[in-house]
């Protein structure tokens, strides 16, 4: 049996760094396979001491070191998304045929190209109001399949004789939700990109290019049994990363509606998949952040500073987009993480931290962080610390209160702190500072602190 799984789990709205966390535990502990969890939108990047560089999507990122790959039935996979990341493996990055190192779960639910579609054309109706998507159709597939549950198209479904007709369905189908959005206006920035998206909806051509590429991934993907995570993966000597995409503030229920992913985030649902899977070995559960705070399109951040982004943002492959938005820096929130470990259970749910991007602090000498708010809200959300109270649901009525503590958040006022760190310190004293200083403020155990973009940057204890 496996004897050691790690869960990885950004505690942040994404973009933390789990792509080199991962990649830095696969290679330290020989890891046989990651299992992915989440959507196929997330683009987790992996820079290794070799040079090869790429953002992963459905692959994990142990890949360029051979290690499988297993996309869990608890993974949103995008059809198109697969094939594009095995074209950019096999032709940019050398990989002979990326789908020999990927296994998929038949129960995964496919977001297809209309639900892309969907995302995109609801977040170009929503003008200056933006909520936020990488739209690839994730979340509009995962709401559809809890709507509409005849209409999920799963992996397993991929070869059906009757794909096409599955296809049209859904096509349908969102075209009668979509209808008073294509009959609205759209900004006159946007409104190219959105006469484009609905002219794919109502091409017949489309529908057929959409029906080839389904059954391209179906013949090319190595789909198994529901069991044979179980079966076959935890079964096997070793170790296993679990490689989650999205952040806990991003968590359905538990992150700010509604700048918010469908899917839930926290790692009790995926402690919960191997449990059914029937796993009794050890399990690890690290936490993952930046140093310094990150947000990538819409959403309460407090701590946001503008004037930071050119120190900190320097080298990061991640770029603004018309459906994700801006991207904002800033002092590194202390409260937040407080509120992502207890949303999750608290500090005790987790094993360690892994801190990534601290090379960017300690380039520019001085380390911001907030460890409570100057001004905040009413105590029905904070408490009399200033603290953020954990509400849990998953009814109507948790999301109105996560919207609304959201609100609050926005009116928010941090009290920063600048640490100076000591001039040519060596990086073991900056490990240790770093540890220090968290373990006081969040009561959890620094285990990695990464210094550069490889494998080799990261420093583990």
């Amino acid at each position: 049996m496996t004897e050691k799984v790690y869960i990885v789990t950004d505690l942040g709205p994404g973009d933390g760094g789990k792509g080199g966390v991962v990649h830095r535990i696969a290679t330290l502990k020989s890891a046989h396979t990651i299992v992915k969890v989440g959507g196929a939108q997330g683009s987790h990047g992996v820079c290794t001491s070799r040079g090869e560089r790429a953002a992963f999507s459905q692959w994990g990122c142990g890949t360029f070191e051979g290690i499988k790959t297993h996309i869990s039935d608890r993974l949103v996979v995008s059809t198109e998304g697969l094939l594009n990341e095995a074209a950019s493996l096999k032709y940019e990055h050398g990989i002979h045929n990326p789908f020999a190192l990927l296994t998929v779960d038949q129960e995964a639910l496919c977001a297809t190209s209309y639900h892309g579609i969907a995302s995109r054309l609801k977040e170009l109706a929503r003008g200056n109001n933006p909520r936020g998507t990488i739209g690839t159709g994730v979340g509009e597939a995962y709401r559809s399949w809890q709507k509409f549950p005849e209409l999920a198209i799963k992996v397993g479904d991929l070869s059906r004789t009757d794909l096409r007709d599955k296809l049209a369905a859904v096509r349908e189908q969102i075209c009668k939700d979509l209808e008073p959005i294509i009959r609205g206006e759209f900004l006159p920035a946007d409104q190219a990109a959105a006469a484009k998206e609905i002219s794919w909806l109502y091409s017949d051509e489309f529908l057929d290019y959409v029906e080839e590429r389904s059954r391209e991934v179906s013949k090319r993907l190595s789909i198994v049994d529901h069991e044979f995570l179980g079966r076959e993966i935890l079964a096997r000597d070793g170790v296993v990363v679990v490689e989650s995409s999205h952040g806990v503030l991003t968590d359905h229920y538990q992150g700010f509606h509604p700048h918010t992913s469908a899917i839930r985030t926290l790692p009790s649902f995926t402690r919960t998949m191997l449990e059914q899977a029937g796993y009794t070995g050890q399990i690890v559960s690290l936490g993952v952040t930046r140093a310094y705070q990150i947000r990538h399109g819409a959403g309460p951040m407090p701590t946001a500073e503008e004037a930071l982004a050119e120190n900190l943002l320097p080298g990061s492959h991640k770029d603004e987009n018309r459906y994700q938005g801006k991207i904002r820096v800033g002092p590194l929130d202390l409260v937040l993480l407080r509120y992502a470990l207890n949303s999750c259970g608290g500090p005790t749910a987790f094993d360690g931290l892994a801190i990534t991007w601290f090379d960017q602090i300690q380039v520019n000498g001085e380390w911001r962080f907030c460890d409570h708010y100057r001004e905040f809200g009413d105590q029905h959300y904070f408490t009399s610390e200033g603290e953020l109270r954990v509400r849990h649901g998953n009814d109507e009525a948790q999301l109105l209160h996560q919207e609304n503590l959201g609100q609050q958040l926005l009116r928010c006022l941090p009290e920063v702190t600048i640490h100076n760190l000591p001039p040519n310190a060596k990086l073991d004293s900056l490990y240790n500072l770093c540890a220090d200083i968290l373990k006081d403020k969040l009561g959890v155990p620094v285990r990695m602190v990464s210094f550069g973009p490889t494998e080799r940057d990261k420093i583990c204890k």
